[in-house]
């Protein structure tokens, strides 16, 4: 077994999605447009926190046009830190990892987050975070990929082998539980379905591994995929065609709320 193999999840994350840095944003269409829908009518300010800044757009983006004070960009990956979006004054990149917030409680006023936290090993202690950080009234705005992203991969792998090739996302109850039990109030929910599309299978998988989100929680035991694998992969996505080509399919949460007054809380 490879040393690859050995690395703790968090590590491979850093370490694939560091790699993926410097063409990020030319592949991670669907994160882009779900970025914009989760912030389009909401208004942040004062002191912000963006969990899973990745290169910054959406970090920028709220340092332009919302009324902050100051902005923490906090990403796992150090690369992607780097980023030119983030060379901007109100804007302080911190590299930690958002299971662990390196932050004293009651620090921001708002907290965001996009396509970052289907990382997380527990969506239950990432919740008891969230509410530690978030200052009383303070606002959170989460899209979060859950059950059935990735889903017609998914069942085309079934067709090849029994092996897991993509991971497992939480569902949307688990996620809306556990906010609800660390005490935050949930004020909107939404599900929408991001689609990318592409001419092949062979650009799709590689347009996964361009944005590191090929990673499993379970390091593959058994090196790379064979000829035969992926041919019978192939084969088995041109059942999912669309006219625009073979879809890439996301199904995000987008939940927003806020750290109410505890006098204020009724359950």
């Amino acid at each position: 077994m490879n040393a690859f193999a050995h690395q703790t999840l968090n590590e491979r994350i850093a370490q694939r999605f560091g790699t993926a840095a410097t063409h990020y944003d030319e592949q991670a269409l669907a994160q882009k447009q779900s970025a914009q829908q989760l912030i389009a009518e909401q208004t942040l300010q004062g002191r912000v926190l963006d969990i899973g800044c990745g290169t910054g757009w959406l970090t920028r983006h709220i340092a332009e046009h919302h009324p902050v004070d100051s902005i923490v960009a906090l990403d796992i990956a150090l690369p992607m830190l780097t980023a030119t979006h983030l060379h901007y004054p109100l804007i302080t990149p911190i590299q930690a990892d958002a299971a662990f917030l390196p932050f004293k409680e009651n620090s921001f006023e708002g907290v965001v987050s996009n396509f970052a936290l289907q990382w997380l090993a527990s969506p239950q202690d990432f919740a008891q975070e969230l509410a530690r950080v978030l200052a009383q009234n303070g606002q959170f705005c989460l899209a979060i990929p859950v059950d059935g992203t990735l889903a017609e991969l998914n069942q085309a792998w079934a067709q090849v082998d029994t092996s897991r090739h993509t991971n497992q996302f939480f569902s949307t109850p688990t996620w809306l539980e556990a906010l609800k039990y660390a005490g935050l109030t949930i004020k909107n929910q939404q599900q929408s379905a991001f689609y990318q599309y592409y001419d092949t299978t062979k650009a799709l998988l590689k347009s996964l591994k361009a944005i590191g989100a090929n990673e499993l929680q379970q390091p593959r035991q058994h090196g790379l995929w064979g000829r035969g694998q992926l041919l019978a992969l192939e084969h088995a996505m041109e059942h999912y065609r669309q006219s625009q080509g073979i879809p890439l399919h996301y199904e995000v949460l987008m939940v927003y709320g806020q750290k109410a007054n505890s006098q204020h809380i009724s359950e």
